[in-house]
């Protein structure tokens, strides 16, 4: 069985009630760098606290963590390898806080739409074209507009994309507004703004 890394390849958690908590990161996953994950959080500011944080193809969580580390009322956690995932949060003492969804992006969606699910803040990280063996990636523009079903009036959507030379800005979903993006290094992410349903 492969391990989890949990040495210096592991993630912290930068702020908030966990803060310098390490937390356990999947085999294969690339987590969001802790330069590009302070950014992100510094940019949504004050729509964390009291916030329902969805964060799609999560690996370690450690976005979703981080979320409720720093005030997000809940956050729900999707991937189809749960493990690291499901030892963080044991970890963290994080109850109820946390709900893990062992799931392809697209089912959870569904799934937590026919569940009437609205989030202030869904986070997708799909998975790059070519990023690792047997990785397809993912279609960021169907990705957005799969996932802008589950945000509710006046949040916000945030997709991660890879700055190559493939990497274009995905069209603005129906009912939203595109907030500037953001690059760190390889990291872009994109912003779009709920304005109506």
């Amino acid at each position: 069985m492969t391990r989890a890394r949990t040495g210096p390849g592991a993630v912290r958690i930068s702020a908030g009630r966990w803060k310098g908590r390490r937390l356990e990161v999947p085999p294969g996953a690339r987590p969001t760098a802790a330069r590009a994950r302070e950014a992100l959080f510094d940019i949504l500011g004050e729509r964390v606290a009291g916030a329902r944080f969805l964060d799609l193809h999560a690996g370690s969580g450690a976005v979703g963590f981080e979320a409720v580390s720093r005030g997000a009322a809940r956050a729900v956690l999707v991937d189809l390898d749960v493990e690291a995932m499901r030892s963080n949060a044991e970890r963290l003492s994080a109850g109820d806080t946390i709900e893990i969804l062992a799931s392809d992006a697209d089912r959870a969606i569904r799934f937590l739409g026919g569940r009437g699910e609205s989030f202030d803040v869904v986070f997708s990280d799909p998975p790059y074209a070519g990023a690792g063996e047997g990785a397809p990636g993912v279609s960021e523009a169907g990705e957005a507009a799969r996932a802008s079903g589950l945000v509710a009036v006046g949040g916000i959507l945030v997709l991660q994309r890879d700055a190559g030379p493939d990497g274009g800005s995905p069209p603005v979903p129906s009912g939203f507004t595109r907030l500037p993006q953001r690059r760190y290094g390889r990291n872009v992410f994109e912003f779009f703004a709920r304005t109506s349903r």
